[in-house]
């Protein structure tokens, strides 16, 4: 590492470790060399040289917010999608030294879905959901969701036992939070293996 580098003295955790990773991924996916991505982050007016992306690539420089997002829009992404794994299954990952959990539960949580409390045991208090979703989803907290459900407790109960069922028999969340967007538009015969499905 180079005199004086910051992460010769305060190496890299696993985030900037999914960084760099994720961006040496997603600028060959896109077939941009050094000079074409640092060309798009002048534009950005936040400039990286070439020099300095090989270094976040190789986890020799650290990568500040403002470097961060300036990527993600040079890029066409989301910053989570720079900083988590990109995997979004239920394989273990860190998300720091002492936090570990799955690909999914991570993505859910970076996009304020889903409540990540180190140290805690089993499903959170439902008022401690409906805060972390209220404070970290702004954009789409316009009703207040706890008095709705309130006002639909009775009906949403047997919804709520036939989530948990379907996760417990391995549905993955993204599959359960995609058929309930669409449960209006469907009808109950779901596609099989005849349609081209694979279930």
């Amino acid at each position: 590492m180079a005199p004086g580098d910051s992460t010769a003295r305060n190496p890299l955790g696993p985030v900037g470790g999914y960084l760099s990773e994720n961006l040496k991924q997603l600028r060959k996916e896109r077939r941009l060399a050094y000079t074409e991505l640092s060309d798009r982050l002048g534009q950005l007016g936040r400039p990286i040289p070439t020099l300095g992306l090989s270094r976040i690539e190789k986890g020799n420089r650290r990568v500040d917010v403002d470097d961060l997002v300036a990527l993600a829009l040079a890029l066409g992404v989301s910053p989570n999608r720079l900083i988590l794994s990109a995997d979004h299954n239920s394989e273990p990952i860190a998300l720091a030294p002492a936090v570990e959990t799955t690909a999914n539960a991570a993505w859910r949580w970076a996009c304020g879905e889903h409540v990540i409390k180190p140290g805690a045991h089993g499903a959170p208090p439902l008022h401690d959901v409906l805060a972390f979703m209220a404070e970290n989803r702004p954009h789409a907290a316009g009703n207040d969701l706890s008095a709705q459900l309130a006002e639909h407790r009775d009906a949403l109960r047997p919804v709520i036992r036939a989530a948990r069922a379907a996760l417990a028999a391995g549905v993955p969340v993204g599959v359960l939070t995609q058929t309930m967007v669409i449960a209006d538009t469907i009808g109950d015969d779901l596609p099989g293996p005849e349609d081209g499905g694979a279930g």
